[in-house]
């Protein structure tokens, strides 16, 4: 059996190893160290833990957003970066991610201009999109705008429109479901 498959099975993530550091004042702080983890293909793995135990760290390792200290990351046969740079793999922020220089329609192409898809067909279902959010009339607002006030519920509102449409920018670029 060749390495990095079992019973017919081929590995797409594996860590081995894994050590990631960050410099810190007074020092270093170790975030993950000996990780080792395979997961096959078609299986669905979940990472739990409690806060601060480096779930996020091993996503963004693996999406190579950082470098790991020491180990080996292996994603579809190839090193993290080259994963990365042939498209390979992708990143869905936990949290909606809009940059505040950015229009809510520019934050929406984004993924689109970054994808190699931005055309007058995904323009327009763009901005179709965002009208079906409710968010039609903001496409030219930035996202600090969208809150309508200083109160909480404002602040509330902010969130909920930046999740609407970073689900849209979503929806614009894969299609329903």
């Amino acid at each position: 059996m060749a390495a990095g498959e079992s019973a017919g099975r081929r590995s797409v993530i594996s860590l081995s190893g894994v050590r990631k550091t960050f410099d810190v004042k007074g020092g270093e702080l170790t975030a993950l160290d000996g990780v080792t983890l395979t997961v096959e293909d078609g299986e669905f793995v979940s990472i739990i833990g409690p806060s601060g135990c480096g779930k996020s760290t091993i996503l963004k390792l693996v999406a190579d957003i950082y470098k790991p200290t020491a180990g080996e990351i292996v994603v579809n046969e190839r090193s993290a970066t080259e994963a990365r740079l042939n498209r390979e793999l992708g990143v869905v922020f936990q949290d909606p991610t809009l940059f505040p220089w950015r229009d809510v329609l520019g934050n929406v192409l984004l993924p689109l201009k970054i994808a190699g898809l931005l055309n007058d067909s995904t323009r327009k279902k763009a901005r179709d999109t965002l009208e079906l959010v409710g968010l039609g009339e903001f496409t030219k607002s930035r996202p600090d705008q969208l809150s309508g006030g200083h109160a909480a519920a404002g602040r509330h509102r902010e969130g909920a429109r930046a999740r609407t449409a970073a689900l849209a920018a979503r929806r614009a670029v894969r299609g329903p479901g």
